[in-house]
């Protein structure tokens, strides 16, 4: 009796251990995208843009900088609050239009912070060029805050980016997948301002209307001051830094600032000065020294590493924001 009841226990057993010889089931999880995909959808890119909207409203009607927080901040915020003293001053047209309906939509692909979105407006009602707006966040819990915008030159060709639905990748300021570096597209341009024909990167760039109004503006100064006084002008980035997104080339587009300081030293002369720069200052005439502050925000078109095309200027703001003077 105890040997069957050992028999059938063997048996169970080993029909225990045939049981347990069946695969067991493996859960399959979903496949992982071939691609990031974007940070934000259209949806939230409409609803980023309509808030910005609704800062920038509430600002202009009452010419109030601090009102721009947390929507608009940086080179943006700068050139804003300039244009509002201005207006204050009594110029009509000091604020720029800034229409928020998108032409064109990048949106991020990244899952890390900052991240940088870039639009290309609808054309202002006035007929002017479509902007290109670049916002930025800069933690996962704060807002999209429009950093700066950029006027695009007429006939410039902004590169084609992925679609919304992809997501662009952001380009770090030190990439080498491009024919510069972002960092070094800005210094470079600096060089040109600096020296104009004579910059070993005078033909690395297309030619473009601000570089023009720059050494036209500081060329007619020149001529005005004479030889009562005299003048200097230099070219910096700013610390605001340098803001790049992948395009579908391989190149980028690439926004930085540029600061320009014009330094005026009169000798025995008056110099009577313009409605903007005077607006800032508070008087429309200086007996001894006058320093201006311009801000440029540039927008370039940077081929990919390998390429011999240039470096297009796509687009800029340029706009006074400080003045001191006596």
């Amino acid at each position: 009796m105890k040997r069957a009841m050992r028999v059938a226990g063997l048996a169970v057993a080993v029909g225990l251990l045939a049981a347990c010889s069946q695969p067991l089931p493996v859960p399959q999880p979903d496949a992982l995208p071939a691609a990031m995909p974007p940070a934000l959808s259209v949806d939230q890119a409409e609803d980023v843009l309509g808030e910005v909207r609704e800062a920038l409203a509430a600002a202009d009607a009452a010419m109030d900088a601090s009102l721009l927080a947390p929507r608009v901040s940086g080179p943006a915020a700068a050139i804003r609050g300039a244009e509002y003293t201005m207006a204050a001053a009594g110029d009509a047209n000091a604020i720029t239009v800034l229409p928020t309906d998108a032409q064109t939509l990048a949106l991020p692909a990244t899952p890390e912070w900052p991240r940088t979105m870039m639009v290309v407006t609808q054309a202002p009602e006035d007929l002017q060029a479509p902007l290109l707006f670049t916002l930025v966040q800069d933690t996962p819990r704060s807002p999209y805050h429009l950093w700066s915008w950029a006027r695009l030159f007429p006939g410039a060709q902004t590169p084609a980016l992925a679609q919304p639905e992809i997501g662009s990748a952001l380009v770090p300021p030190d990439s080498t997948a491009l024919a510069a570096t972002p960092t070094d597209v800005l210094a470079q341009y600096i060089d040109v301002l600096t020296n104009r024909d004579t910059s070993p990167y005078a033909a690395v760039f297309t030619e473009d209307p601000l570089r023009t109004a720059i050494w036209a503006t500081k060329d007619a100064f020149v001529g005005v001051v004479g030889a009562n006084g005299t003048l200097a002008e230099t070219y910096q980035v700013t610390d605001d830094g340098v803001l790049a997104i992948a395009t579908a080339d391989g190149g980028a587009i690439v926004v930085g600032t540029v600061q320009t300081t014009t330094s005026i030293t009169l000798a025995d002369s008056t110099l009577k000065i313009g409605d903007q720069t005077a607006a800032l200052l508070g008087t429309d005439t200086v007996a001894s020294s006058l320093s201006i502050t311009w801000l440029s925000v540039v927008a370039f078109a940077v081929p990919p590493a390998g390429s011999d095309a240039q470096i297009q200027v796509l687009g800029a703001e340029h706009s006074r924001i400080s003045v001191t003077g006596q």
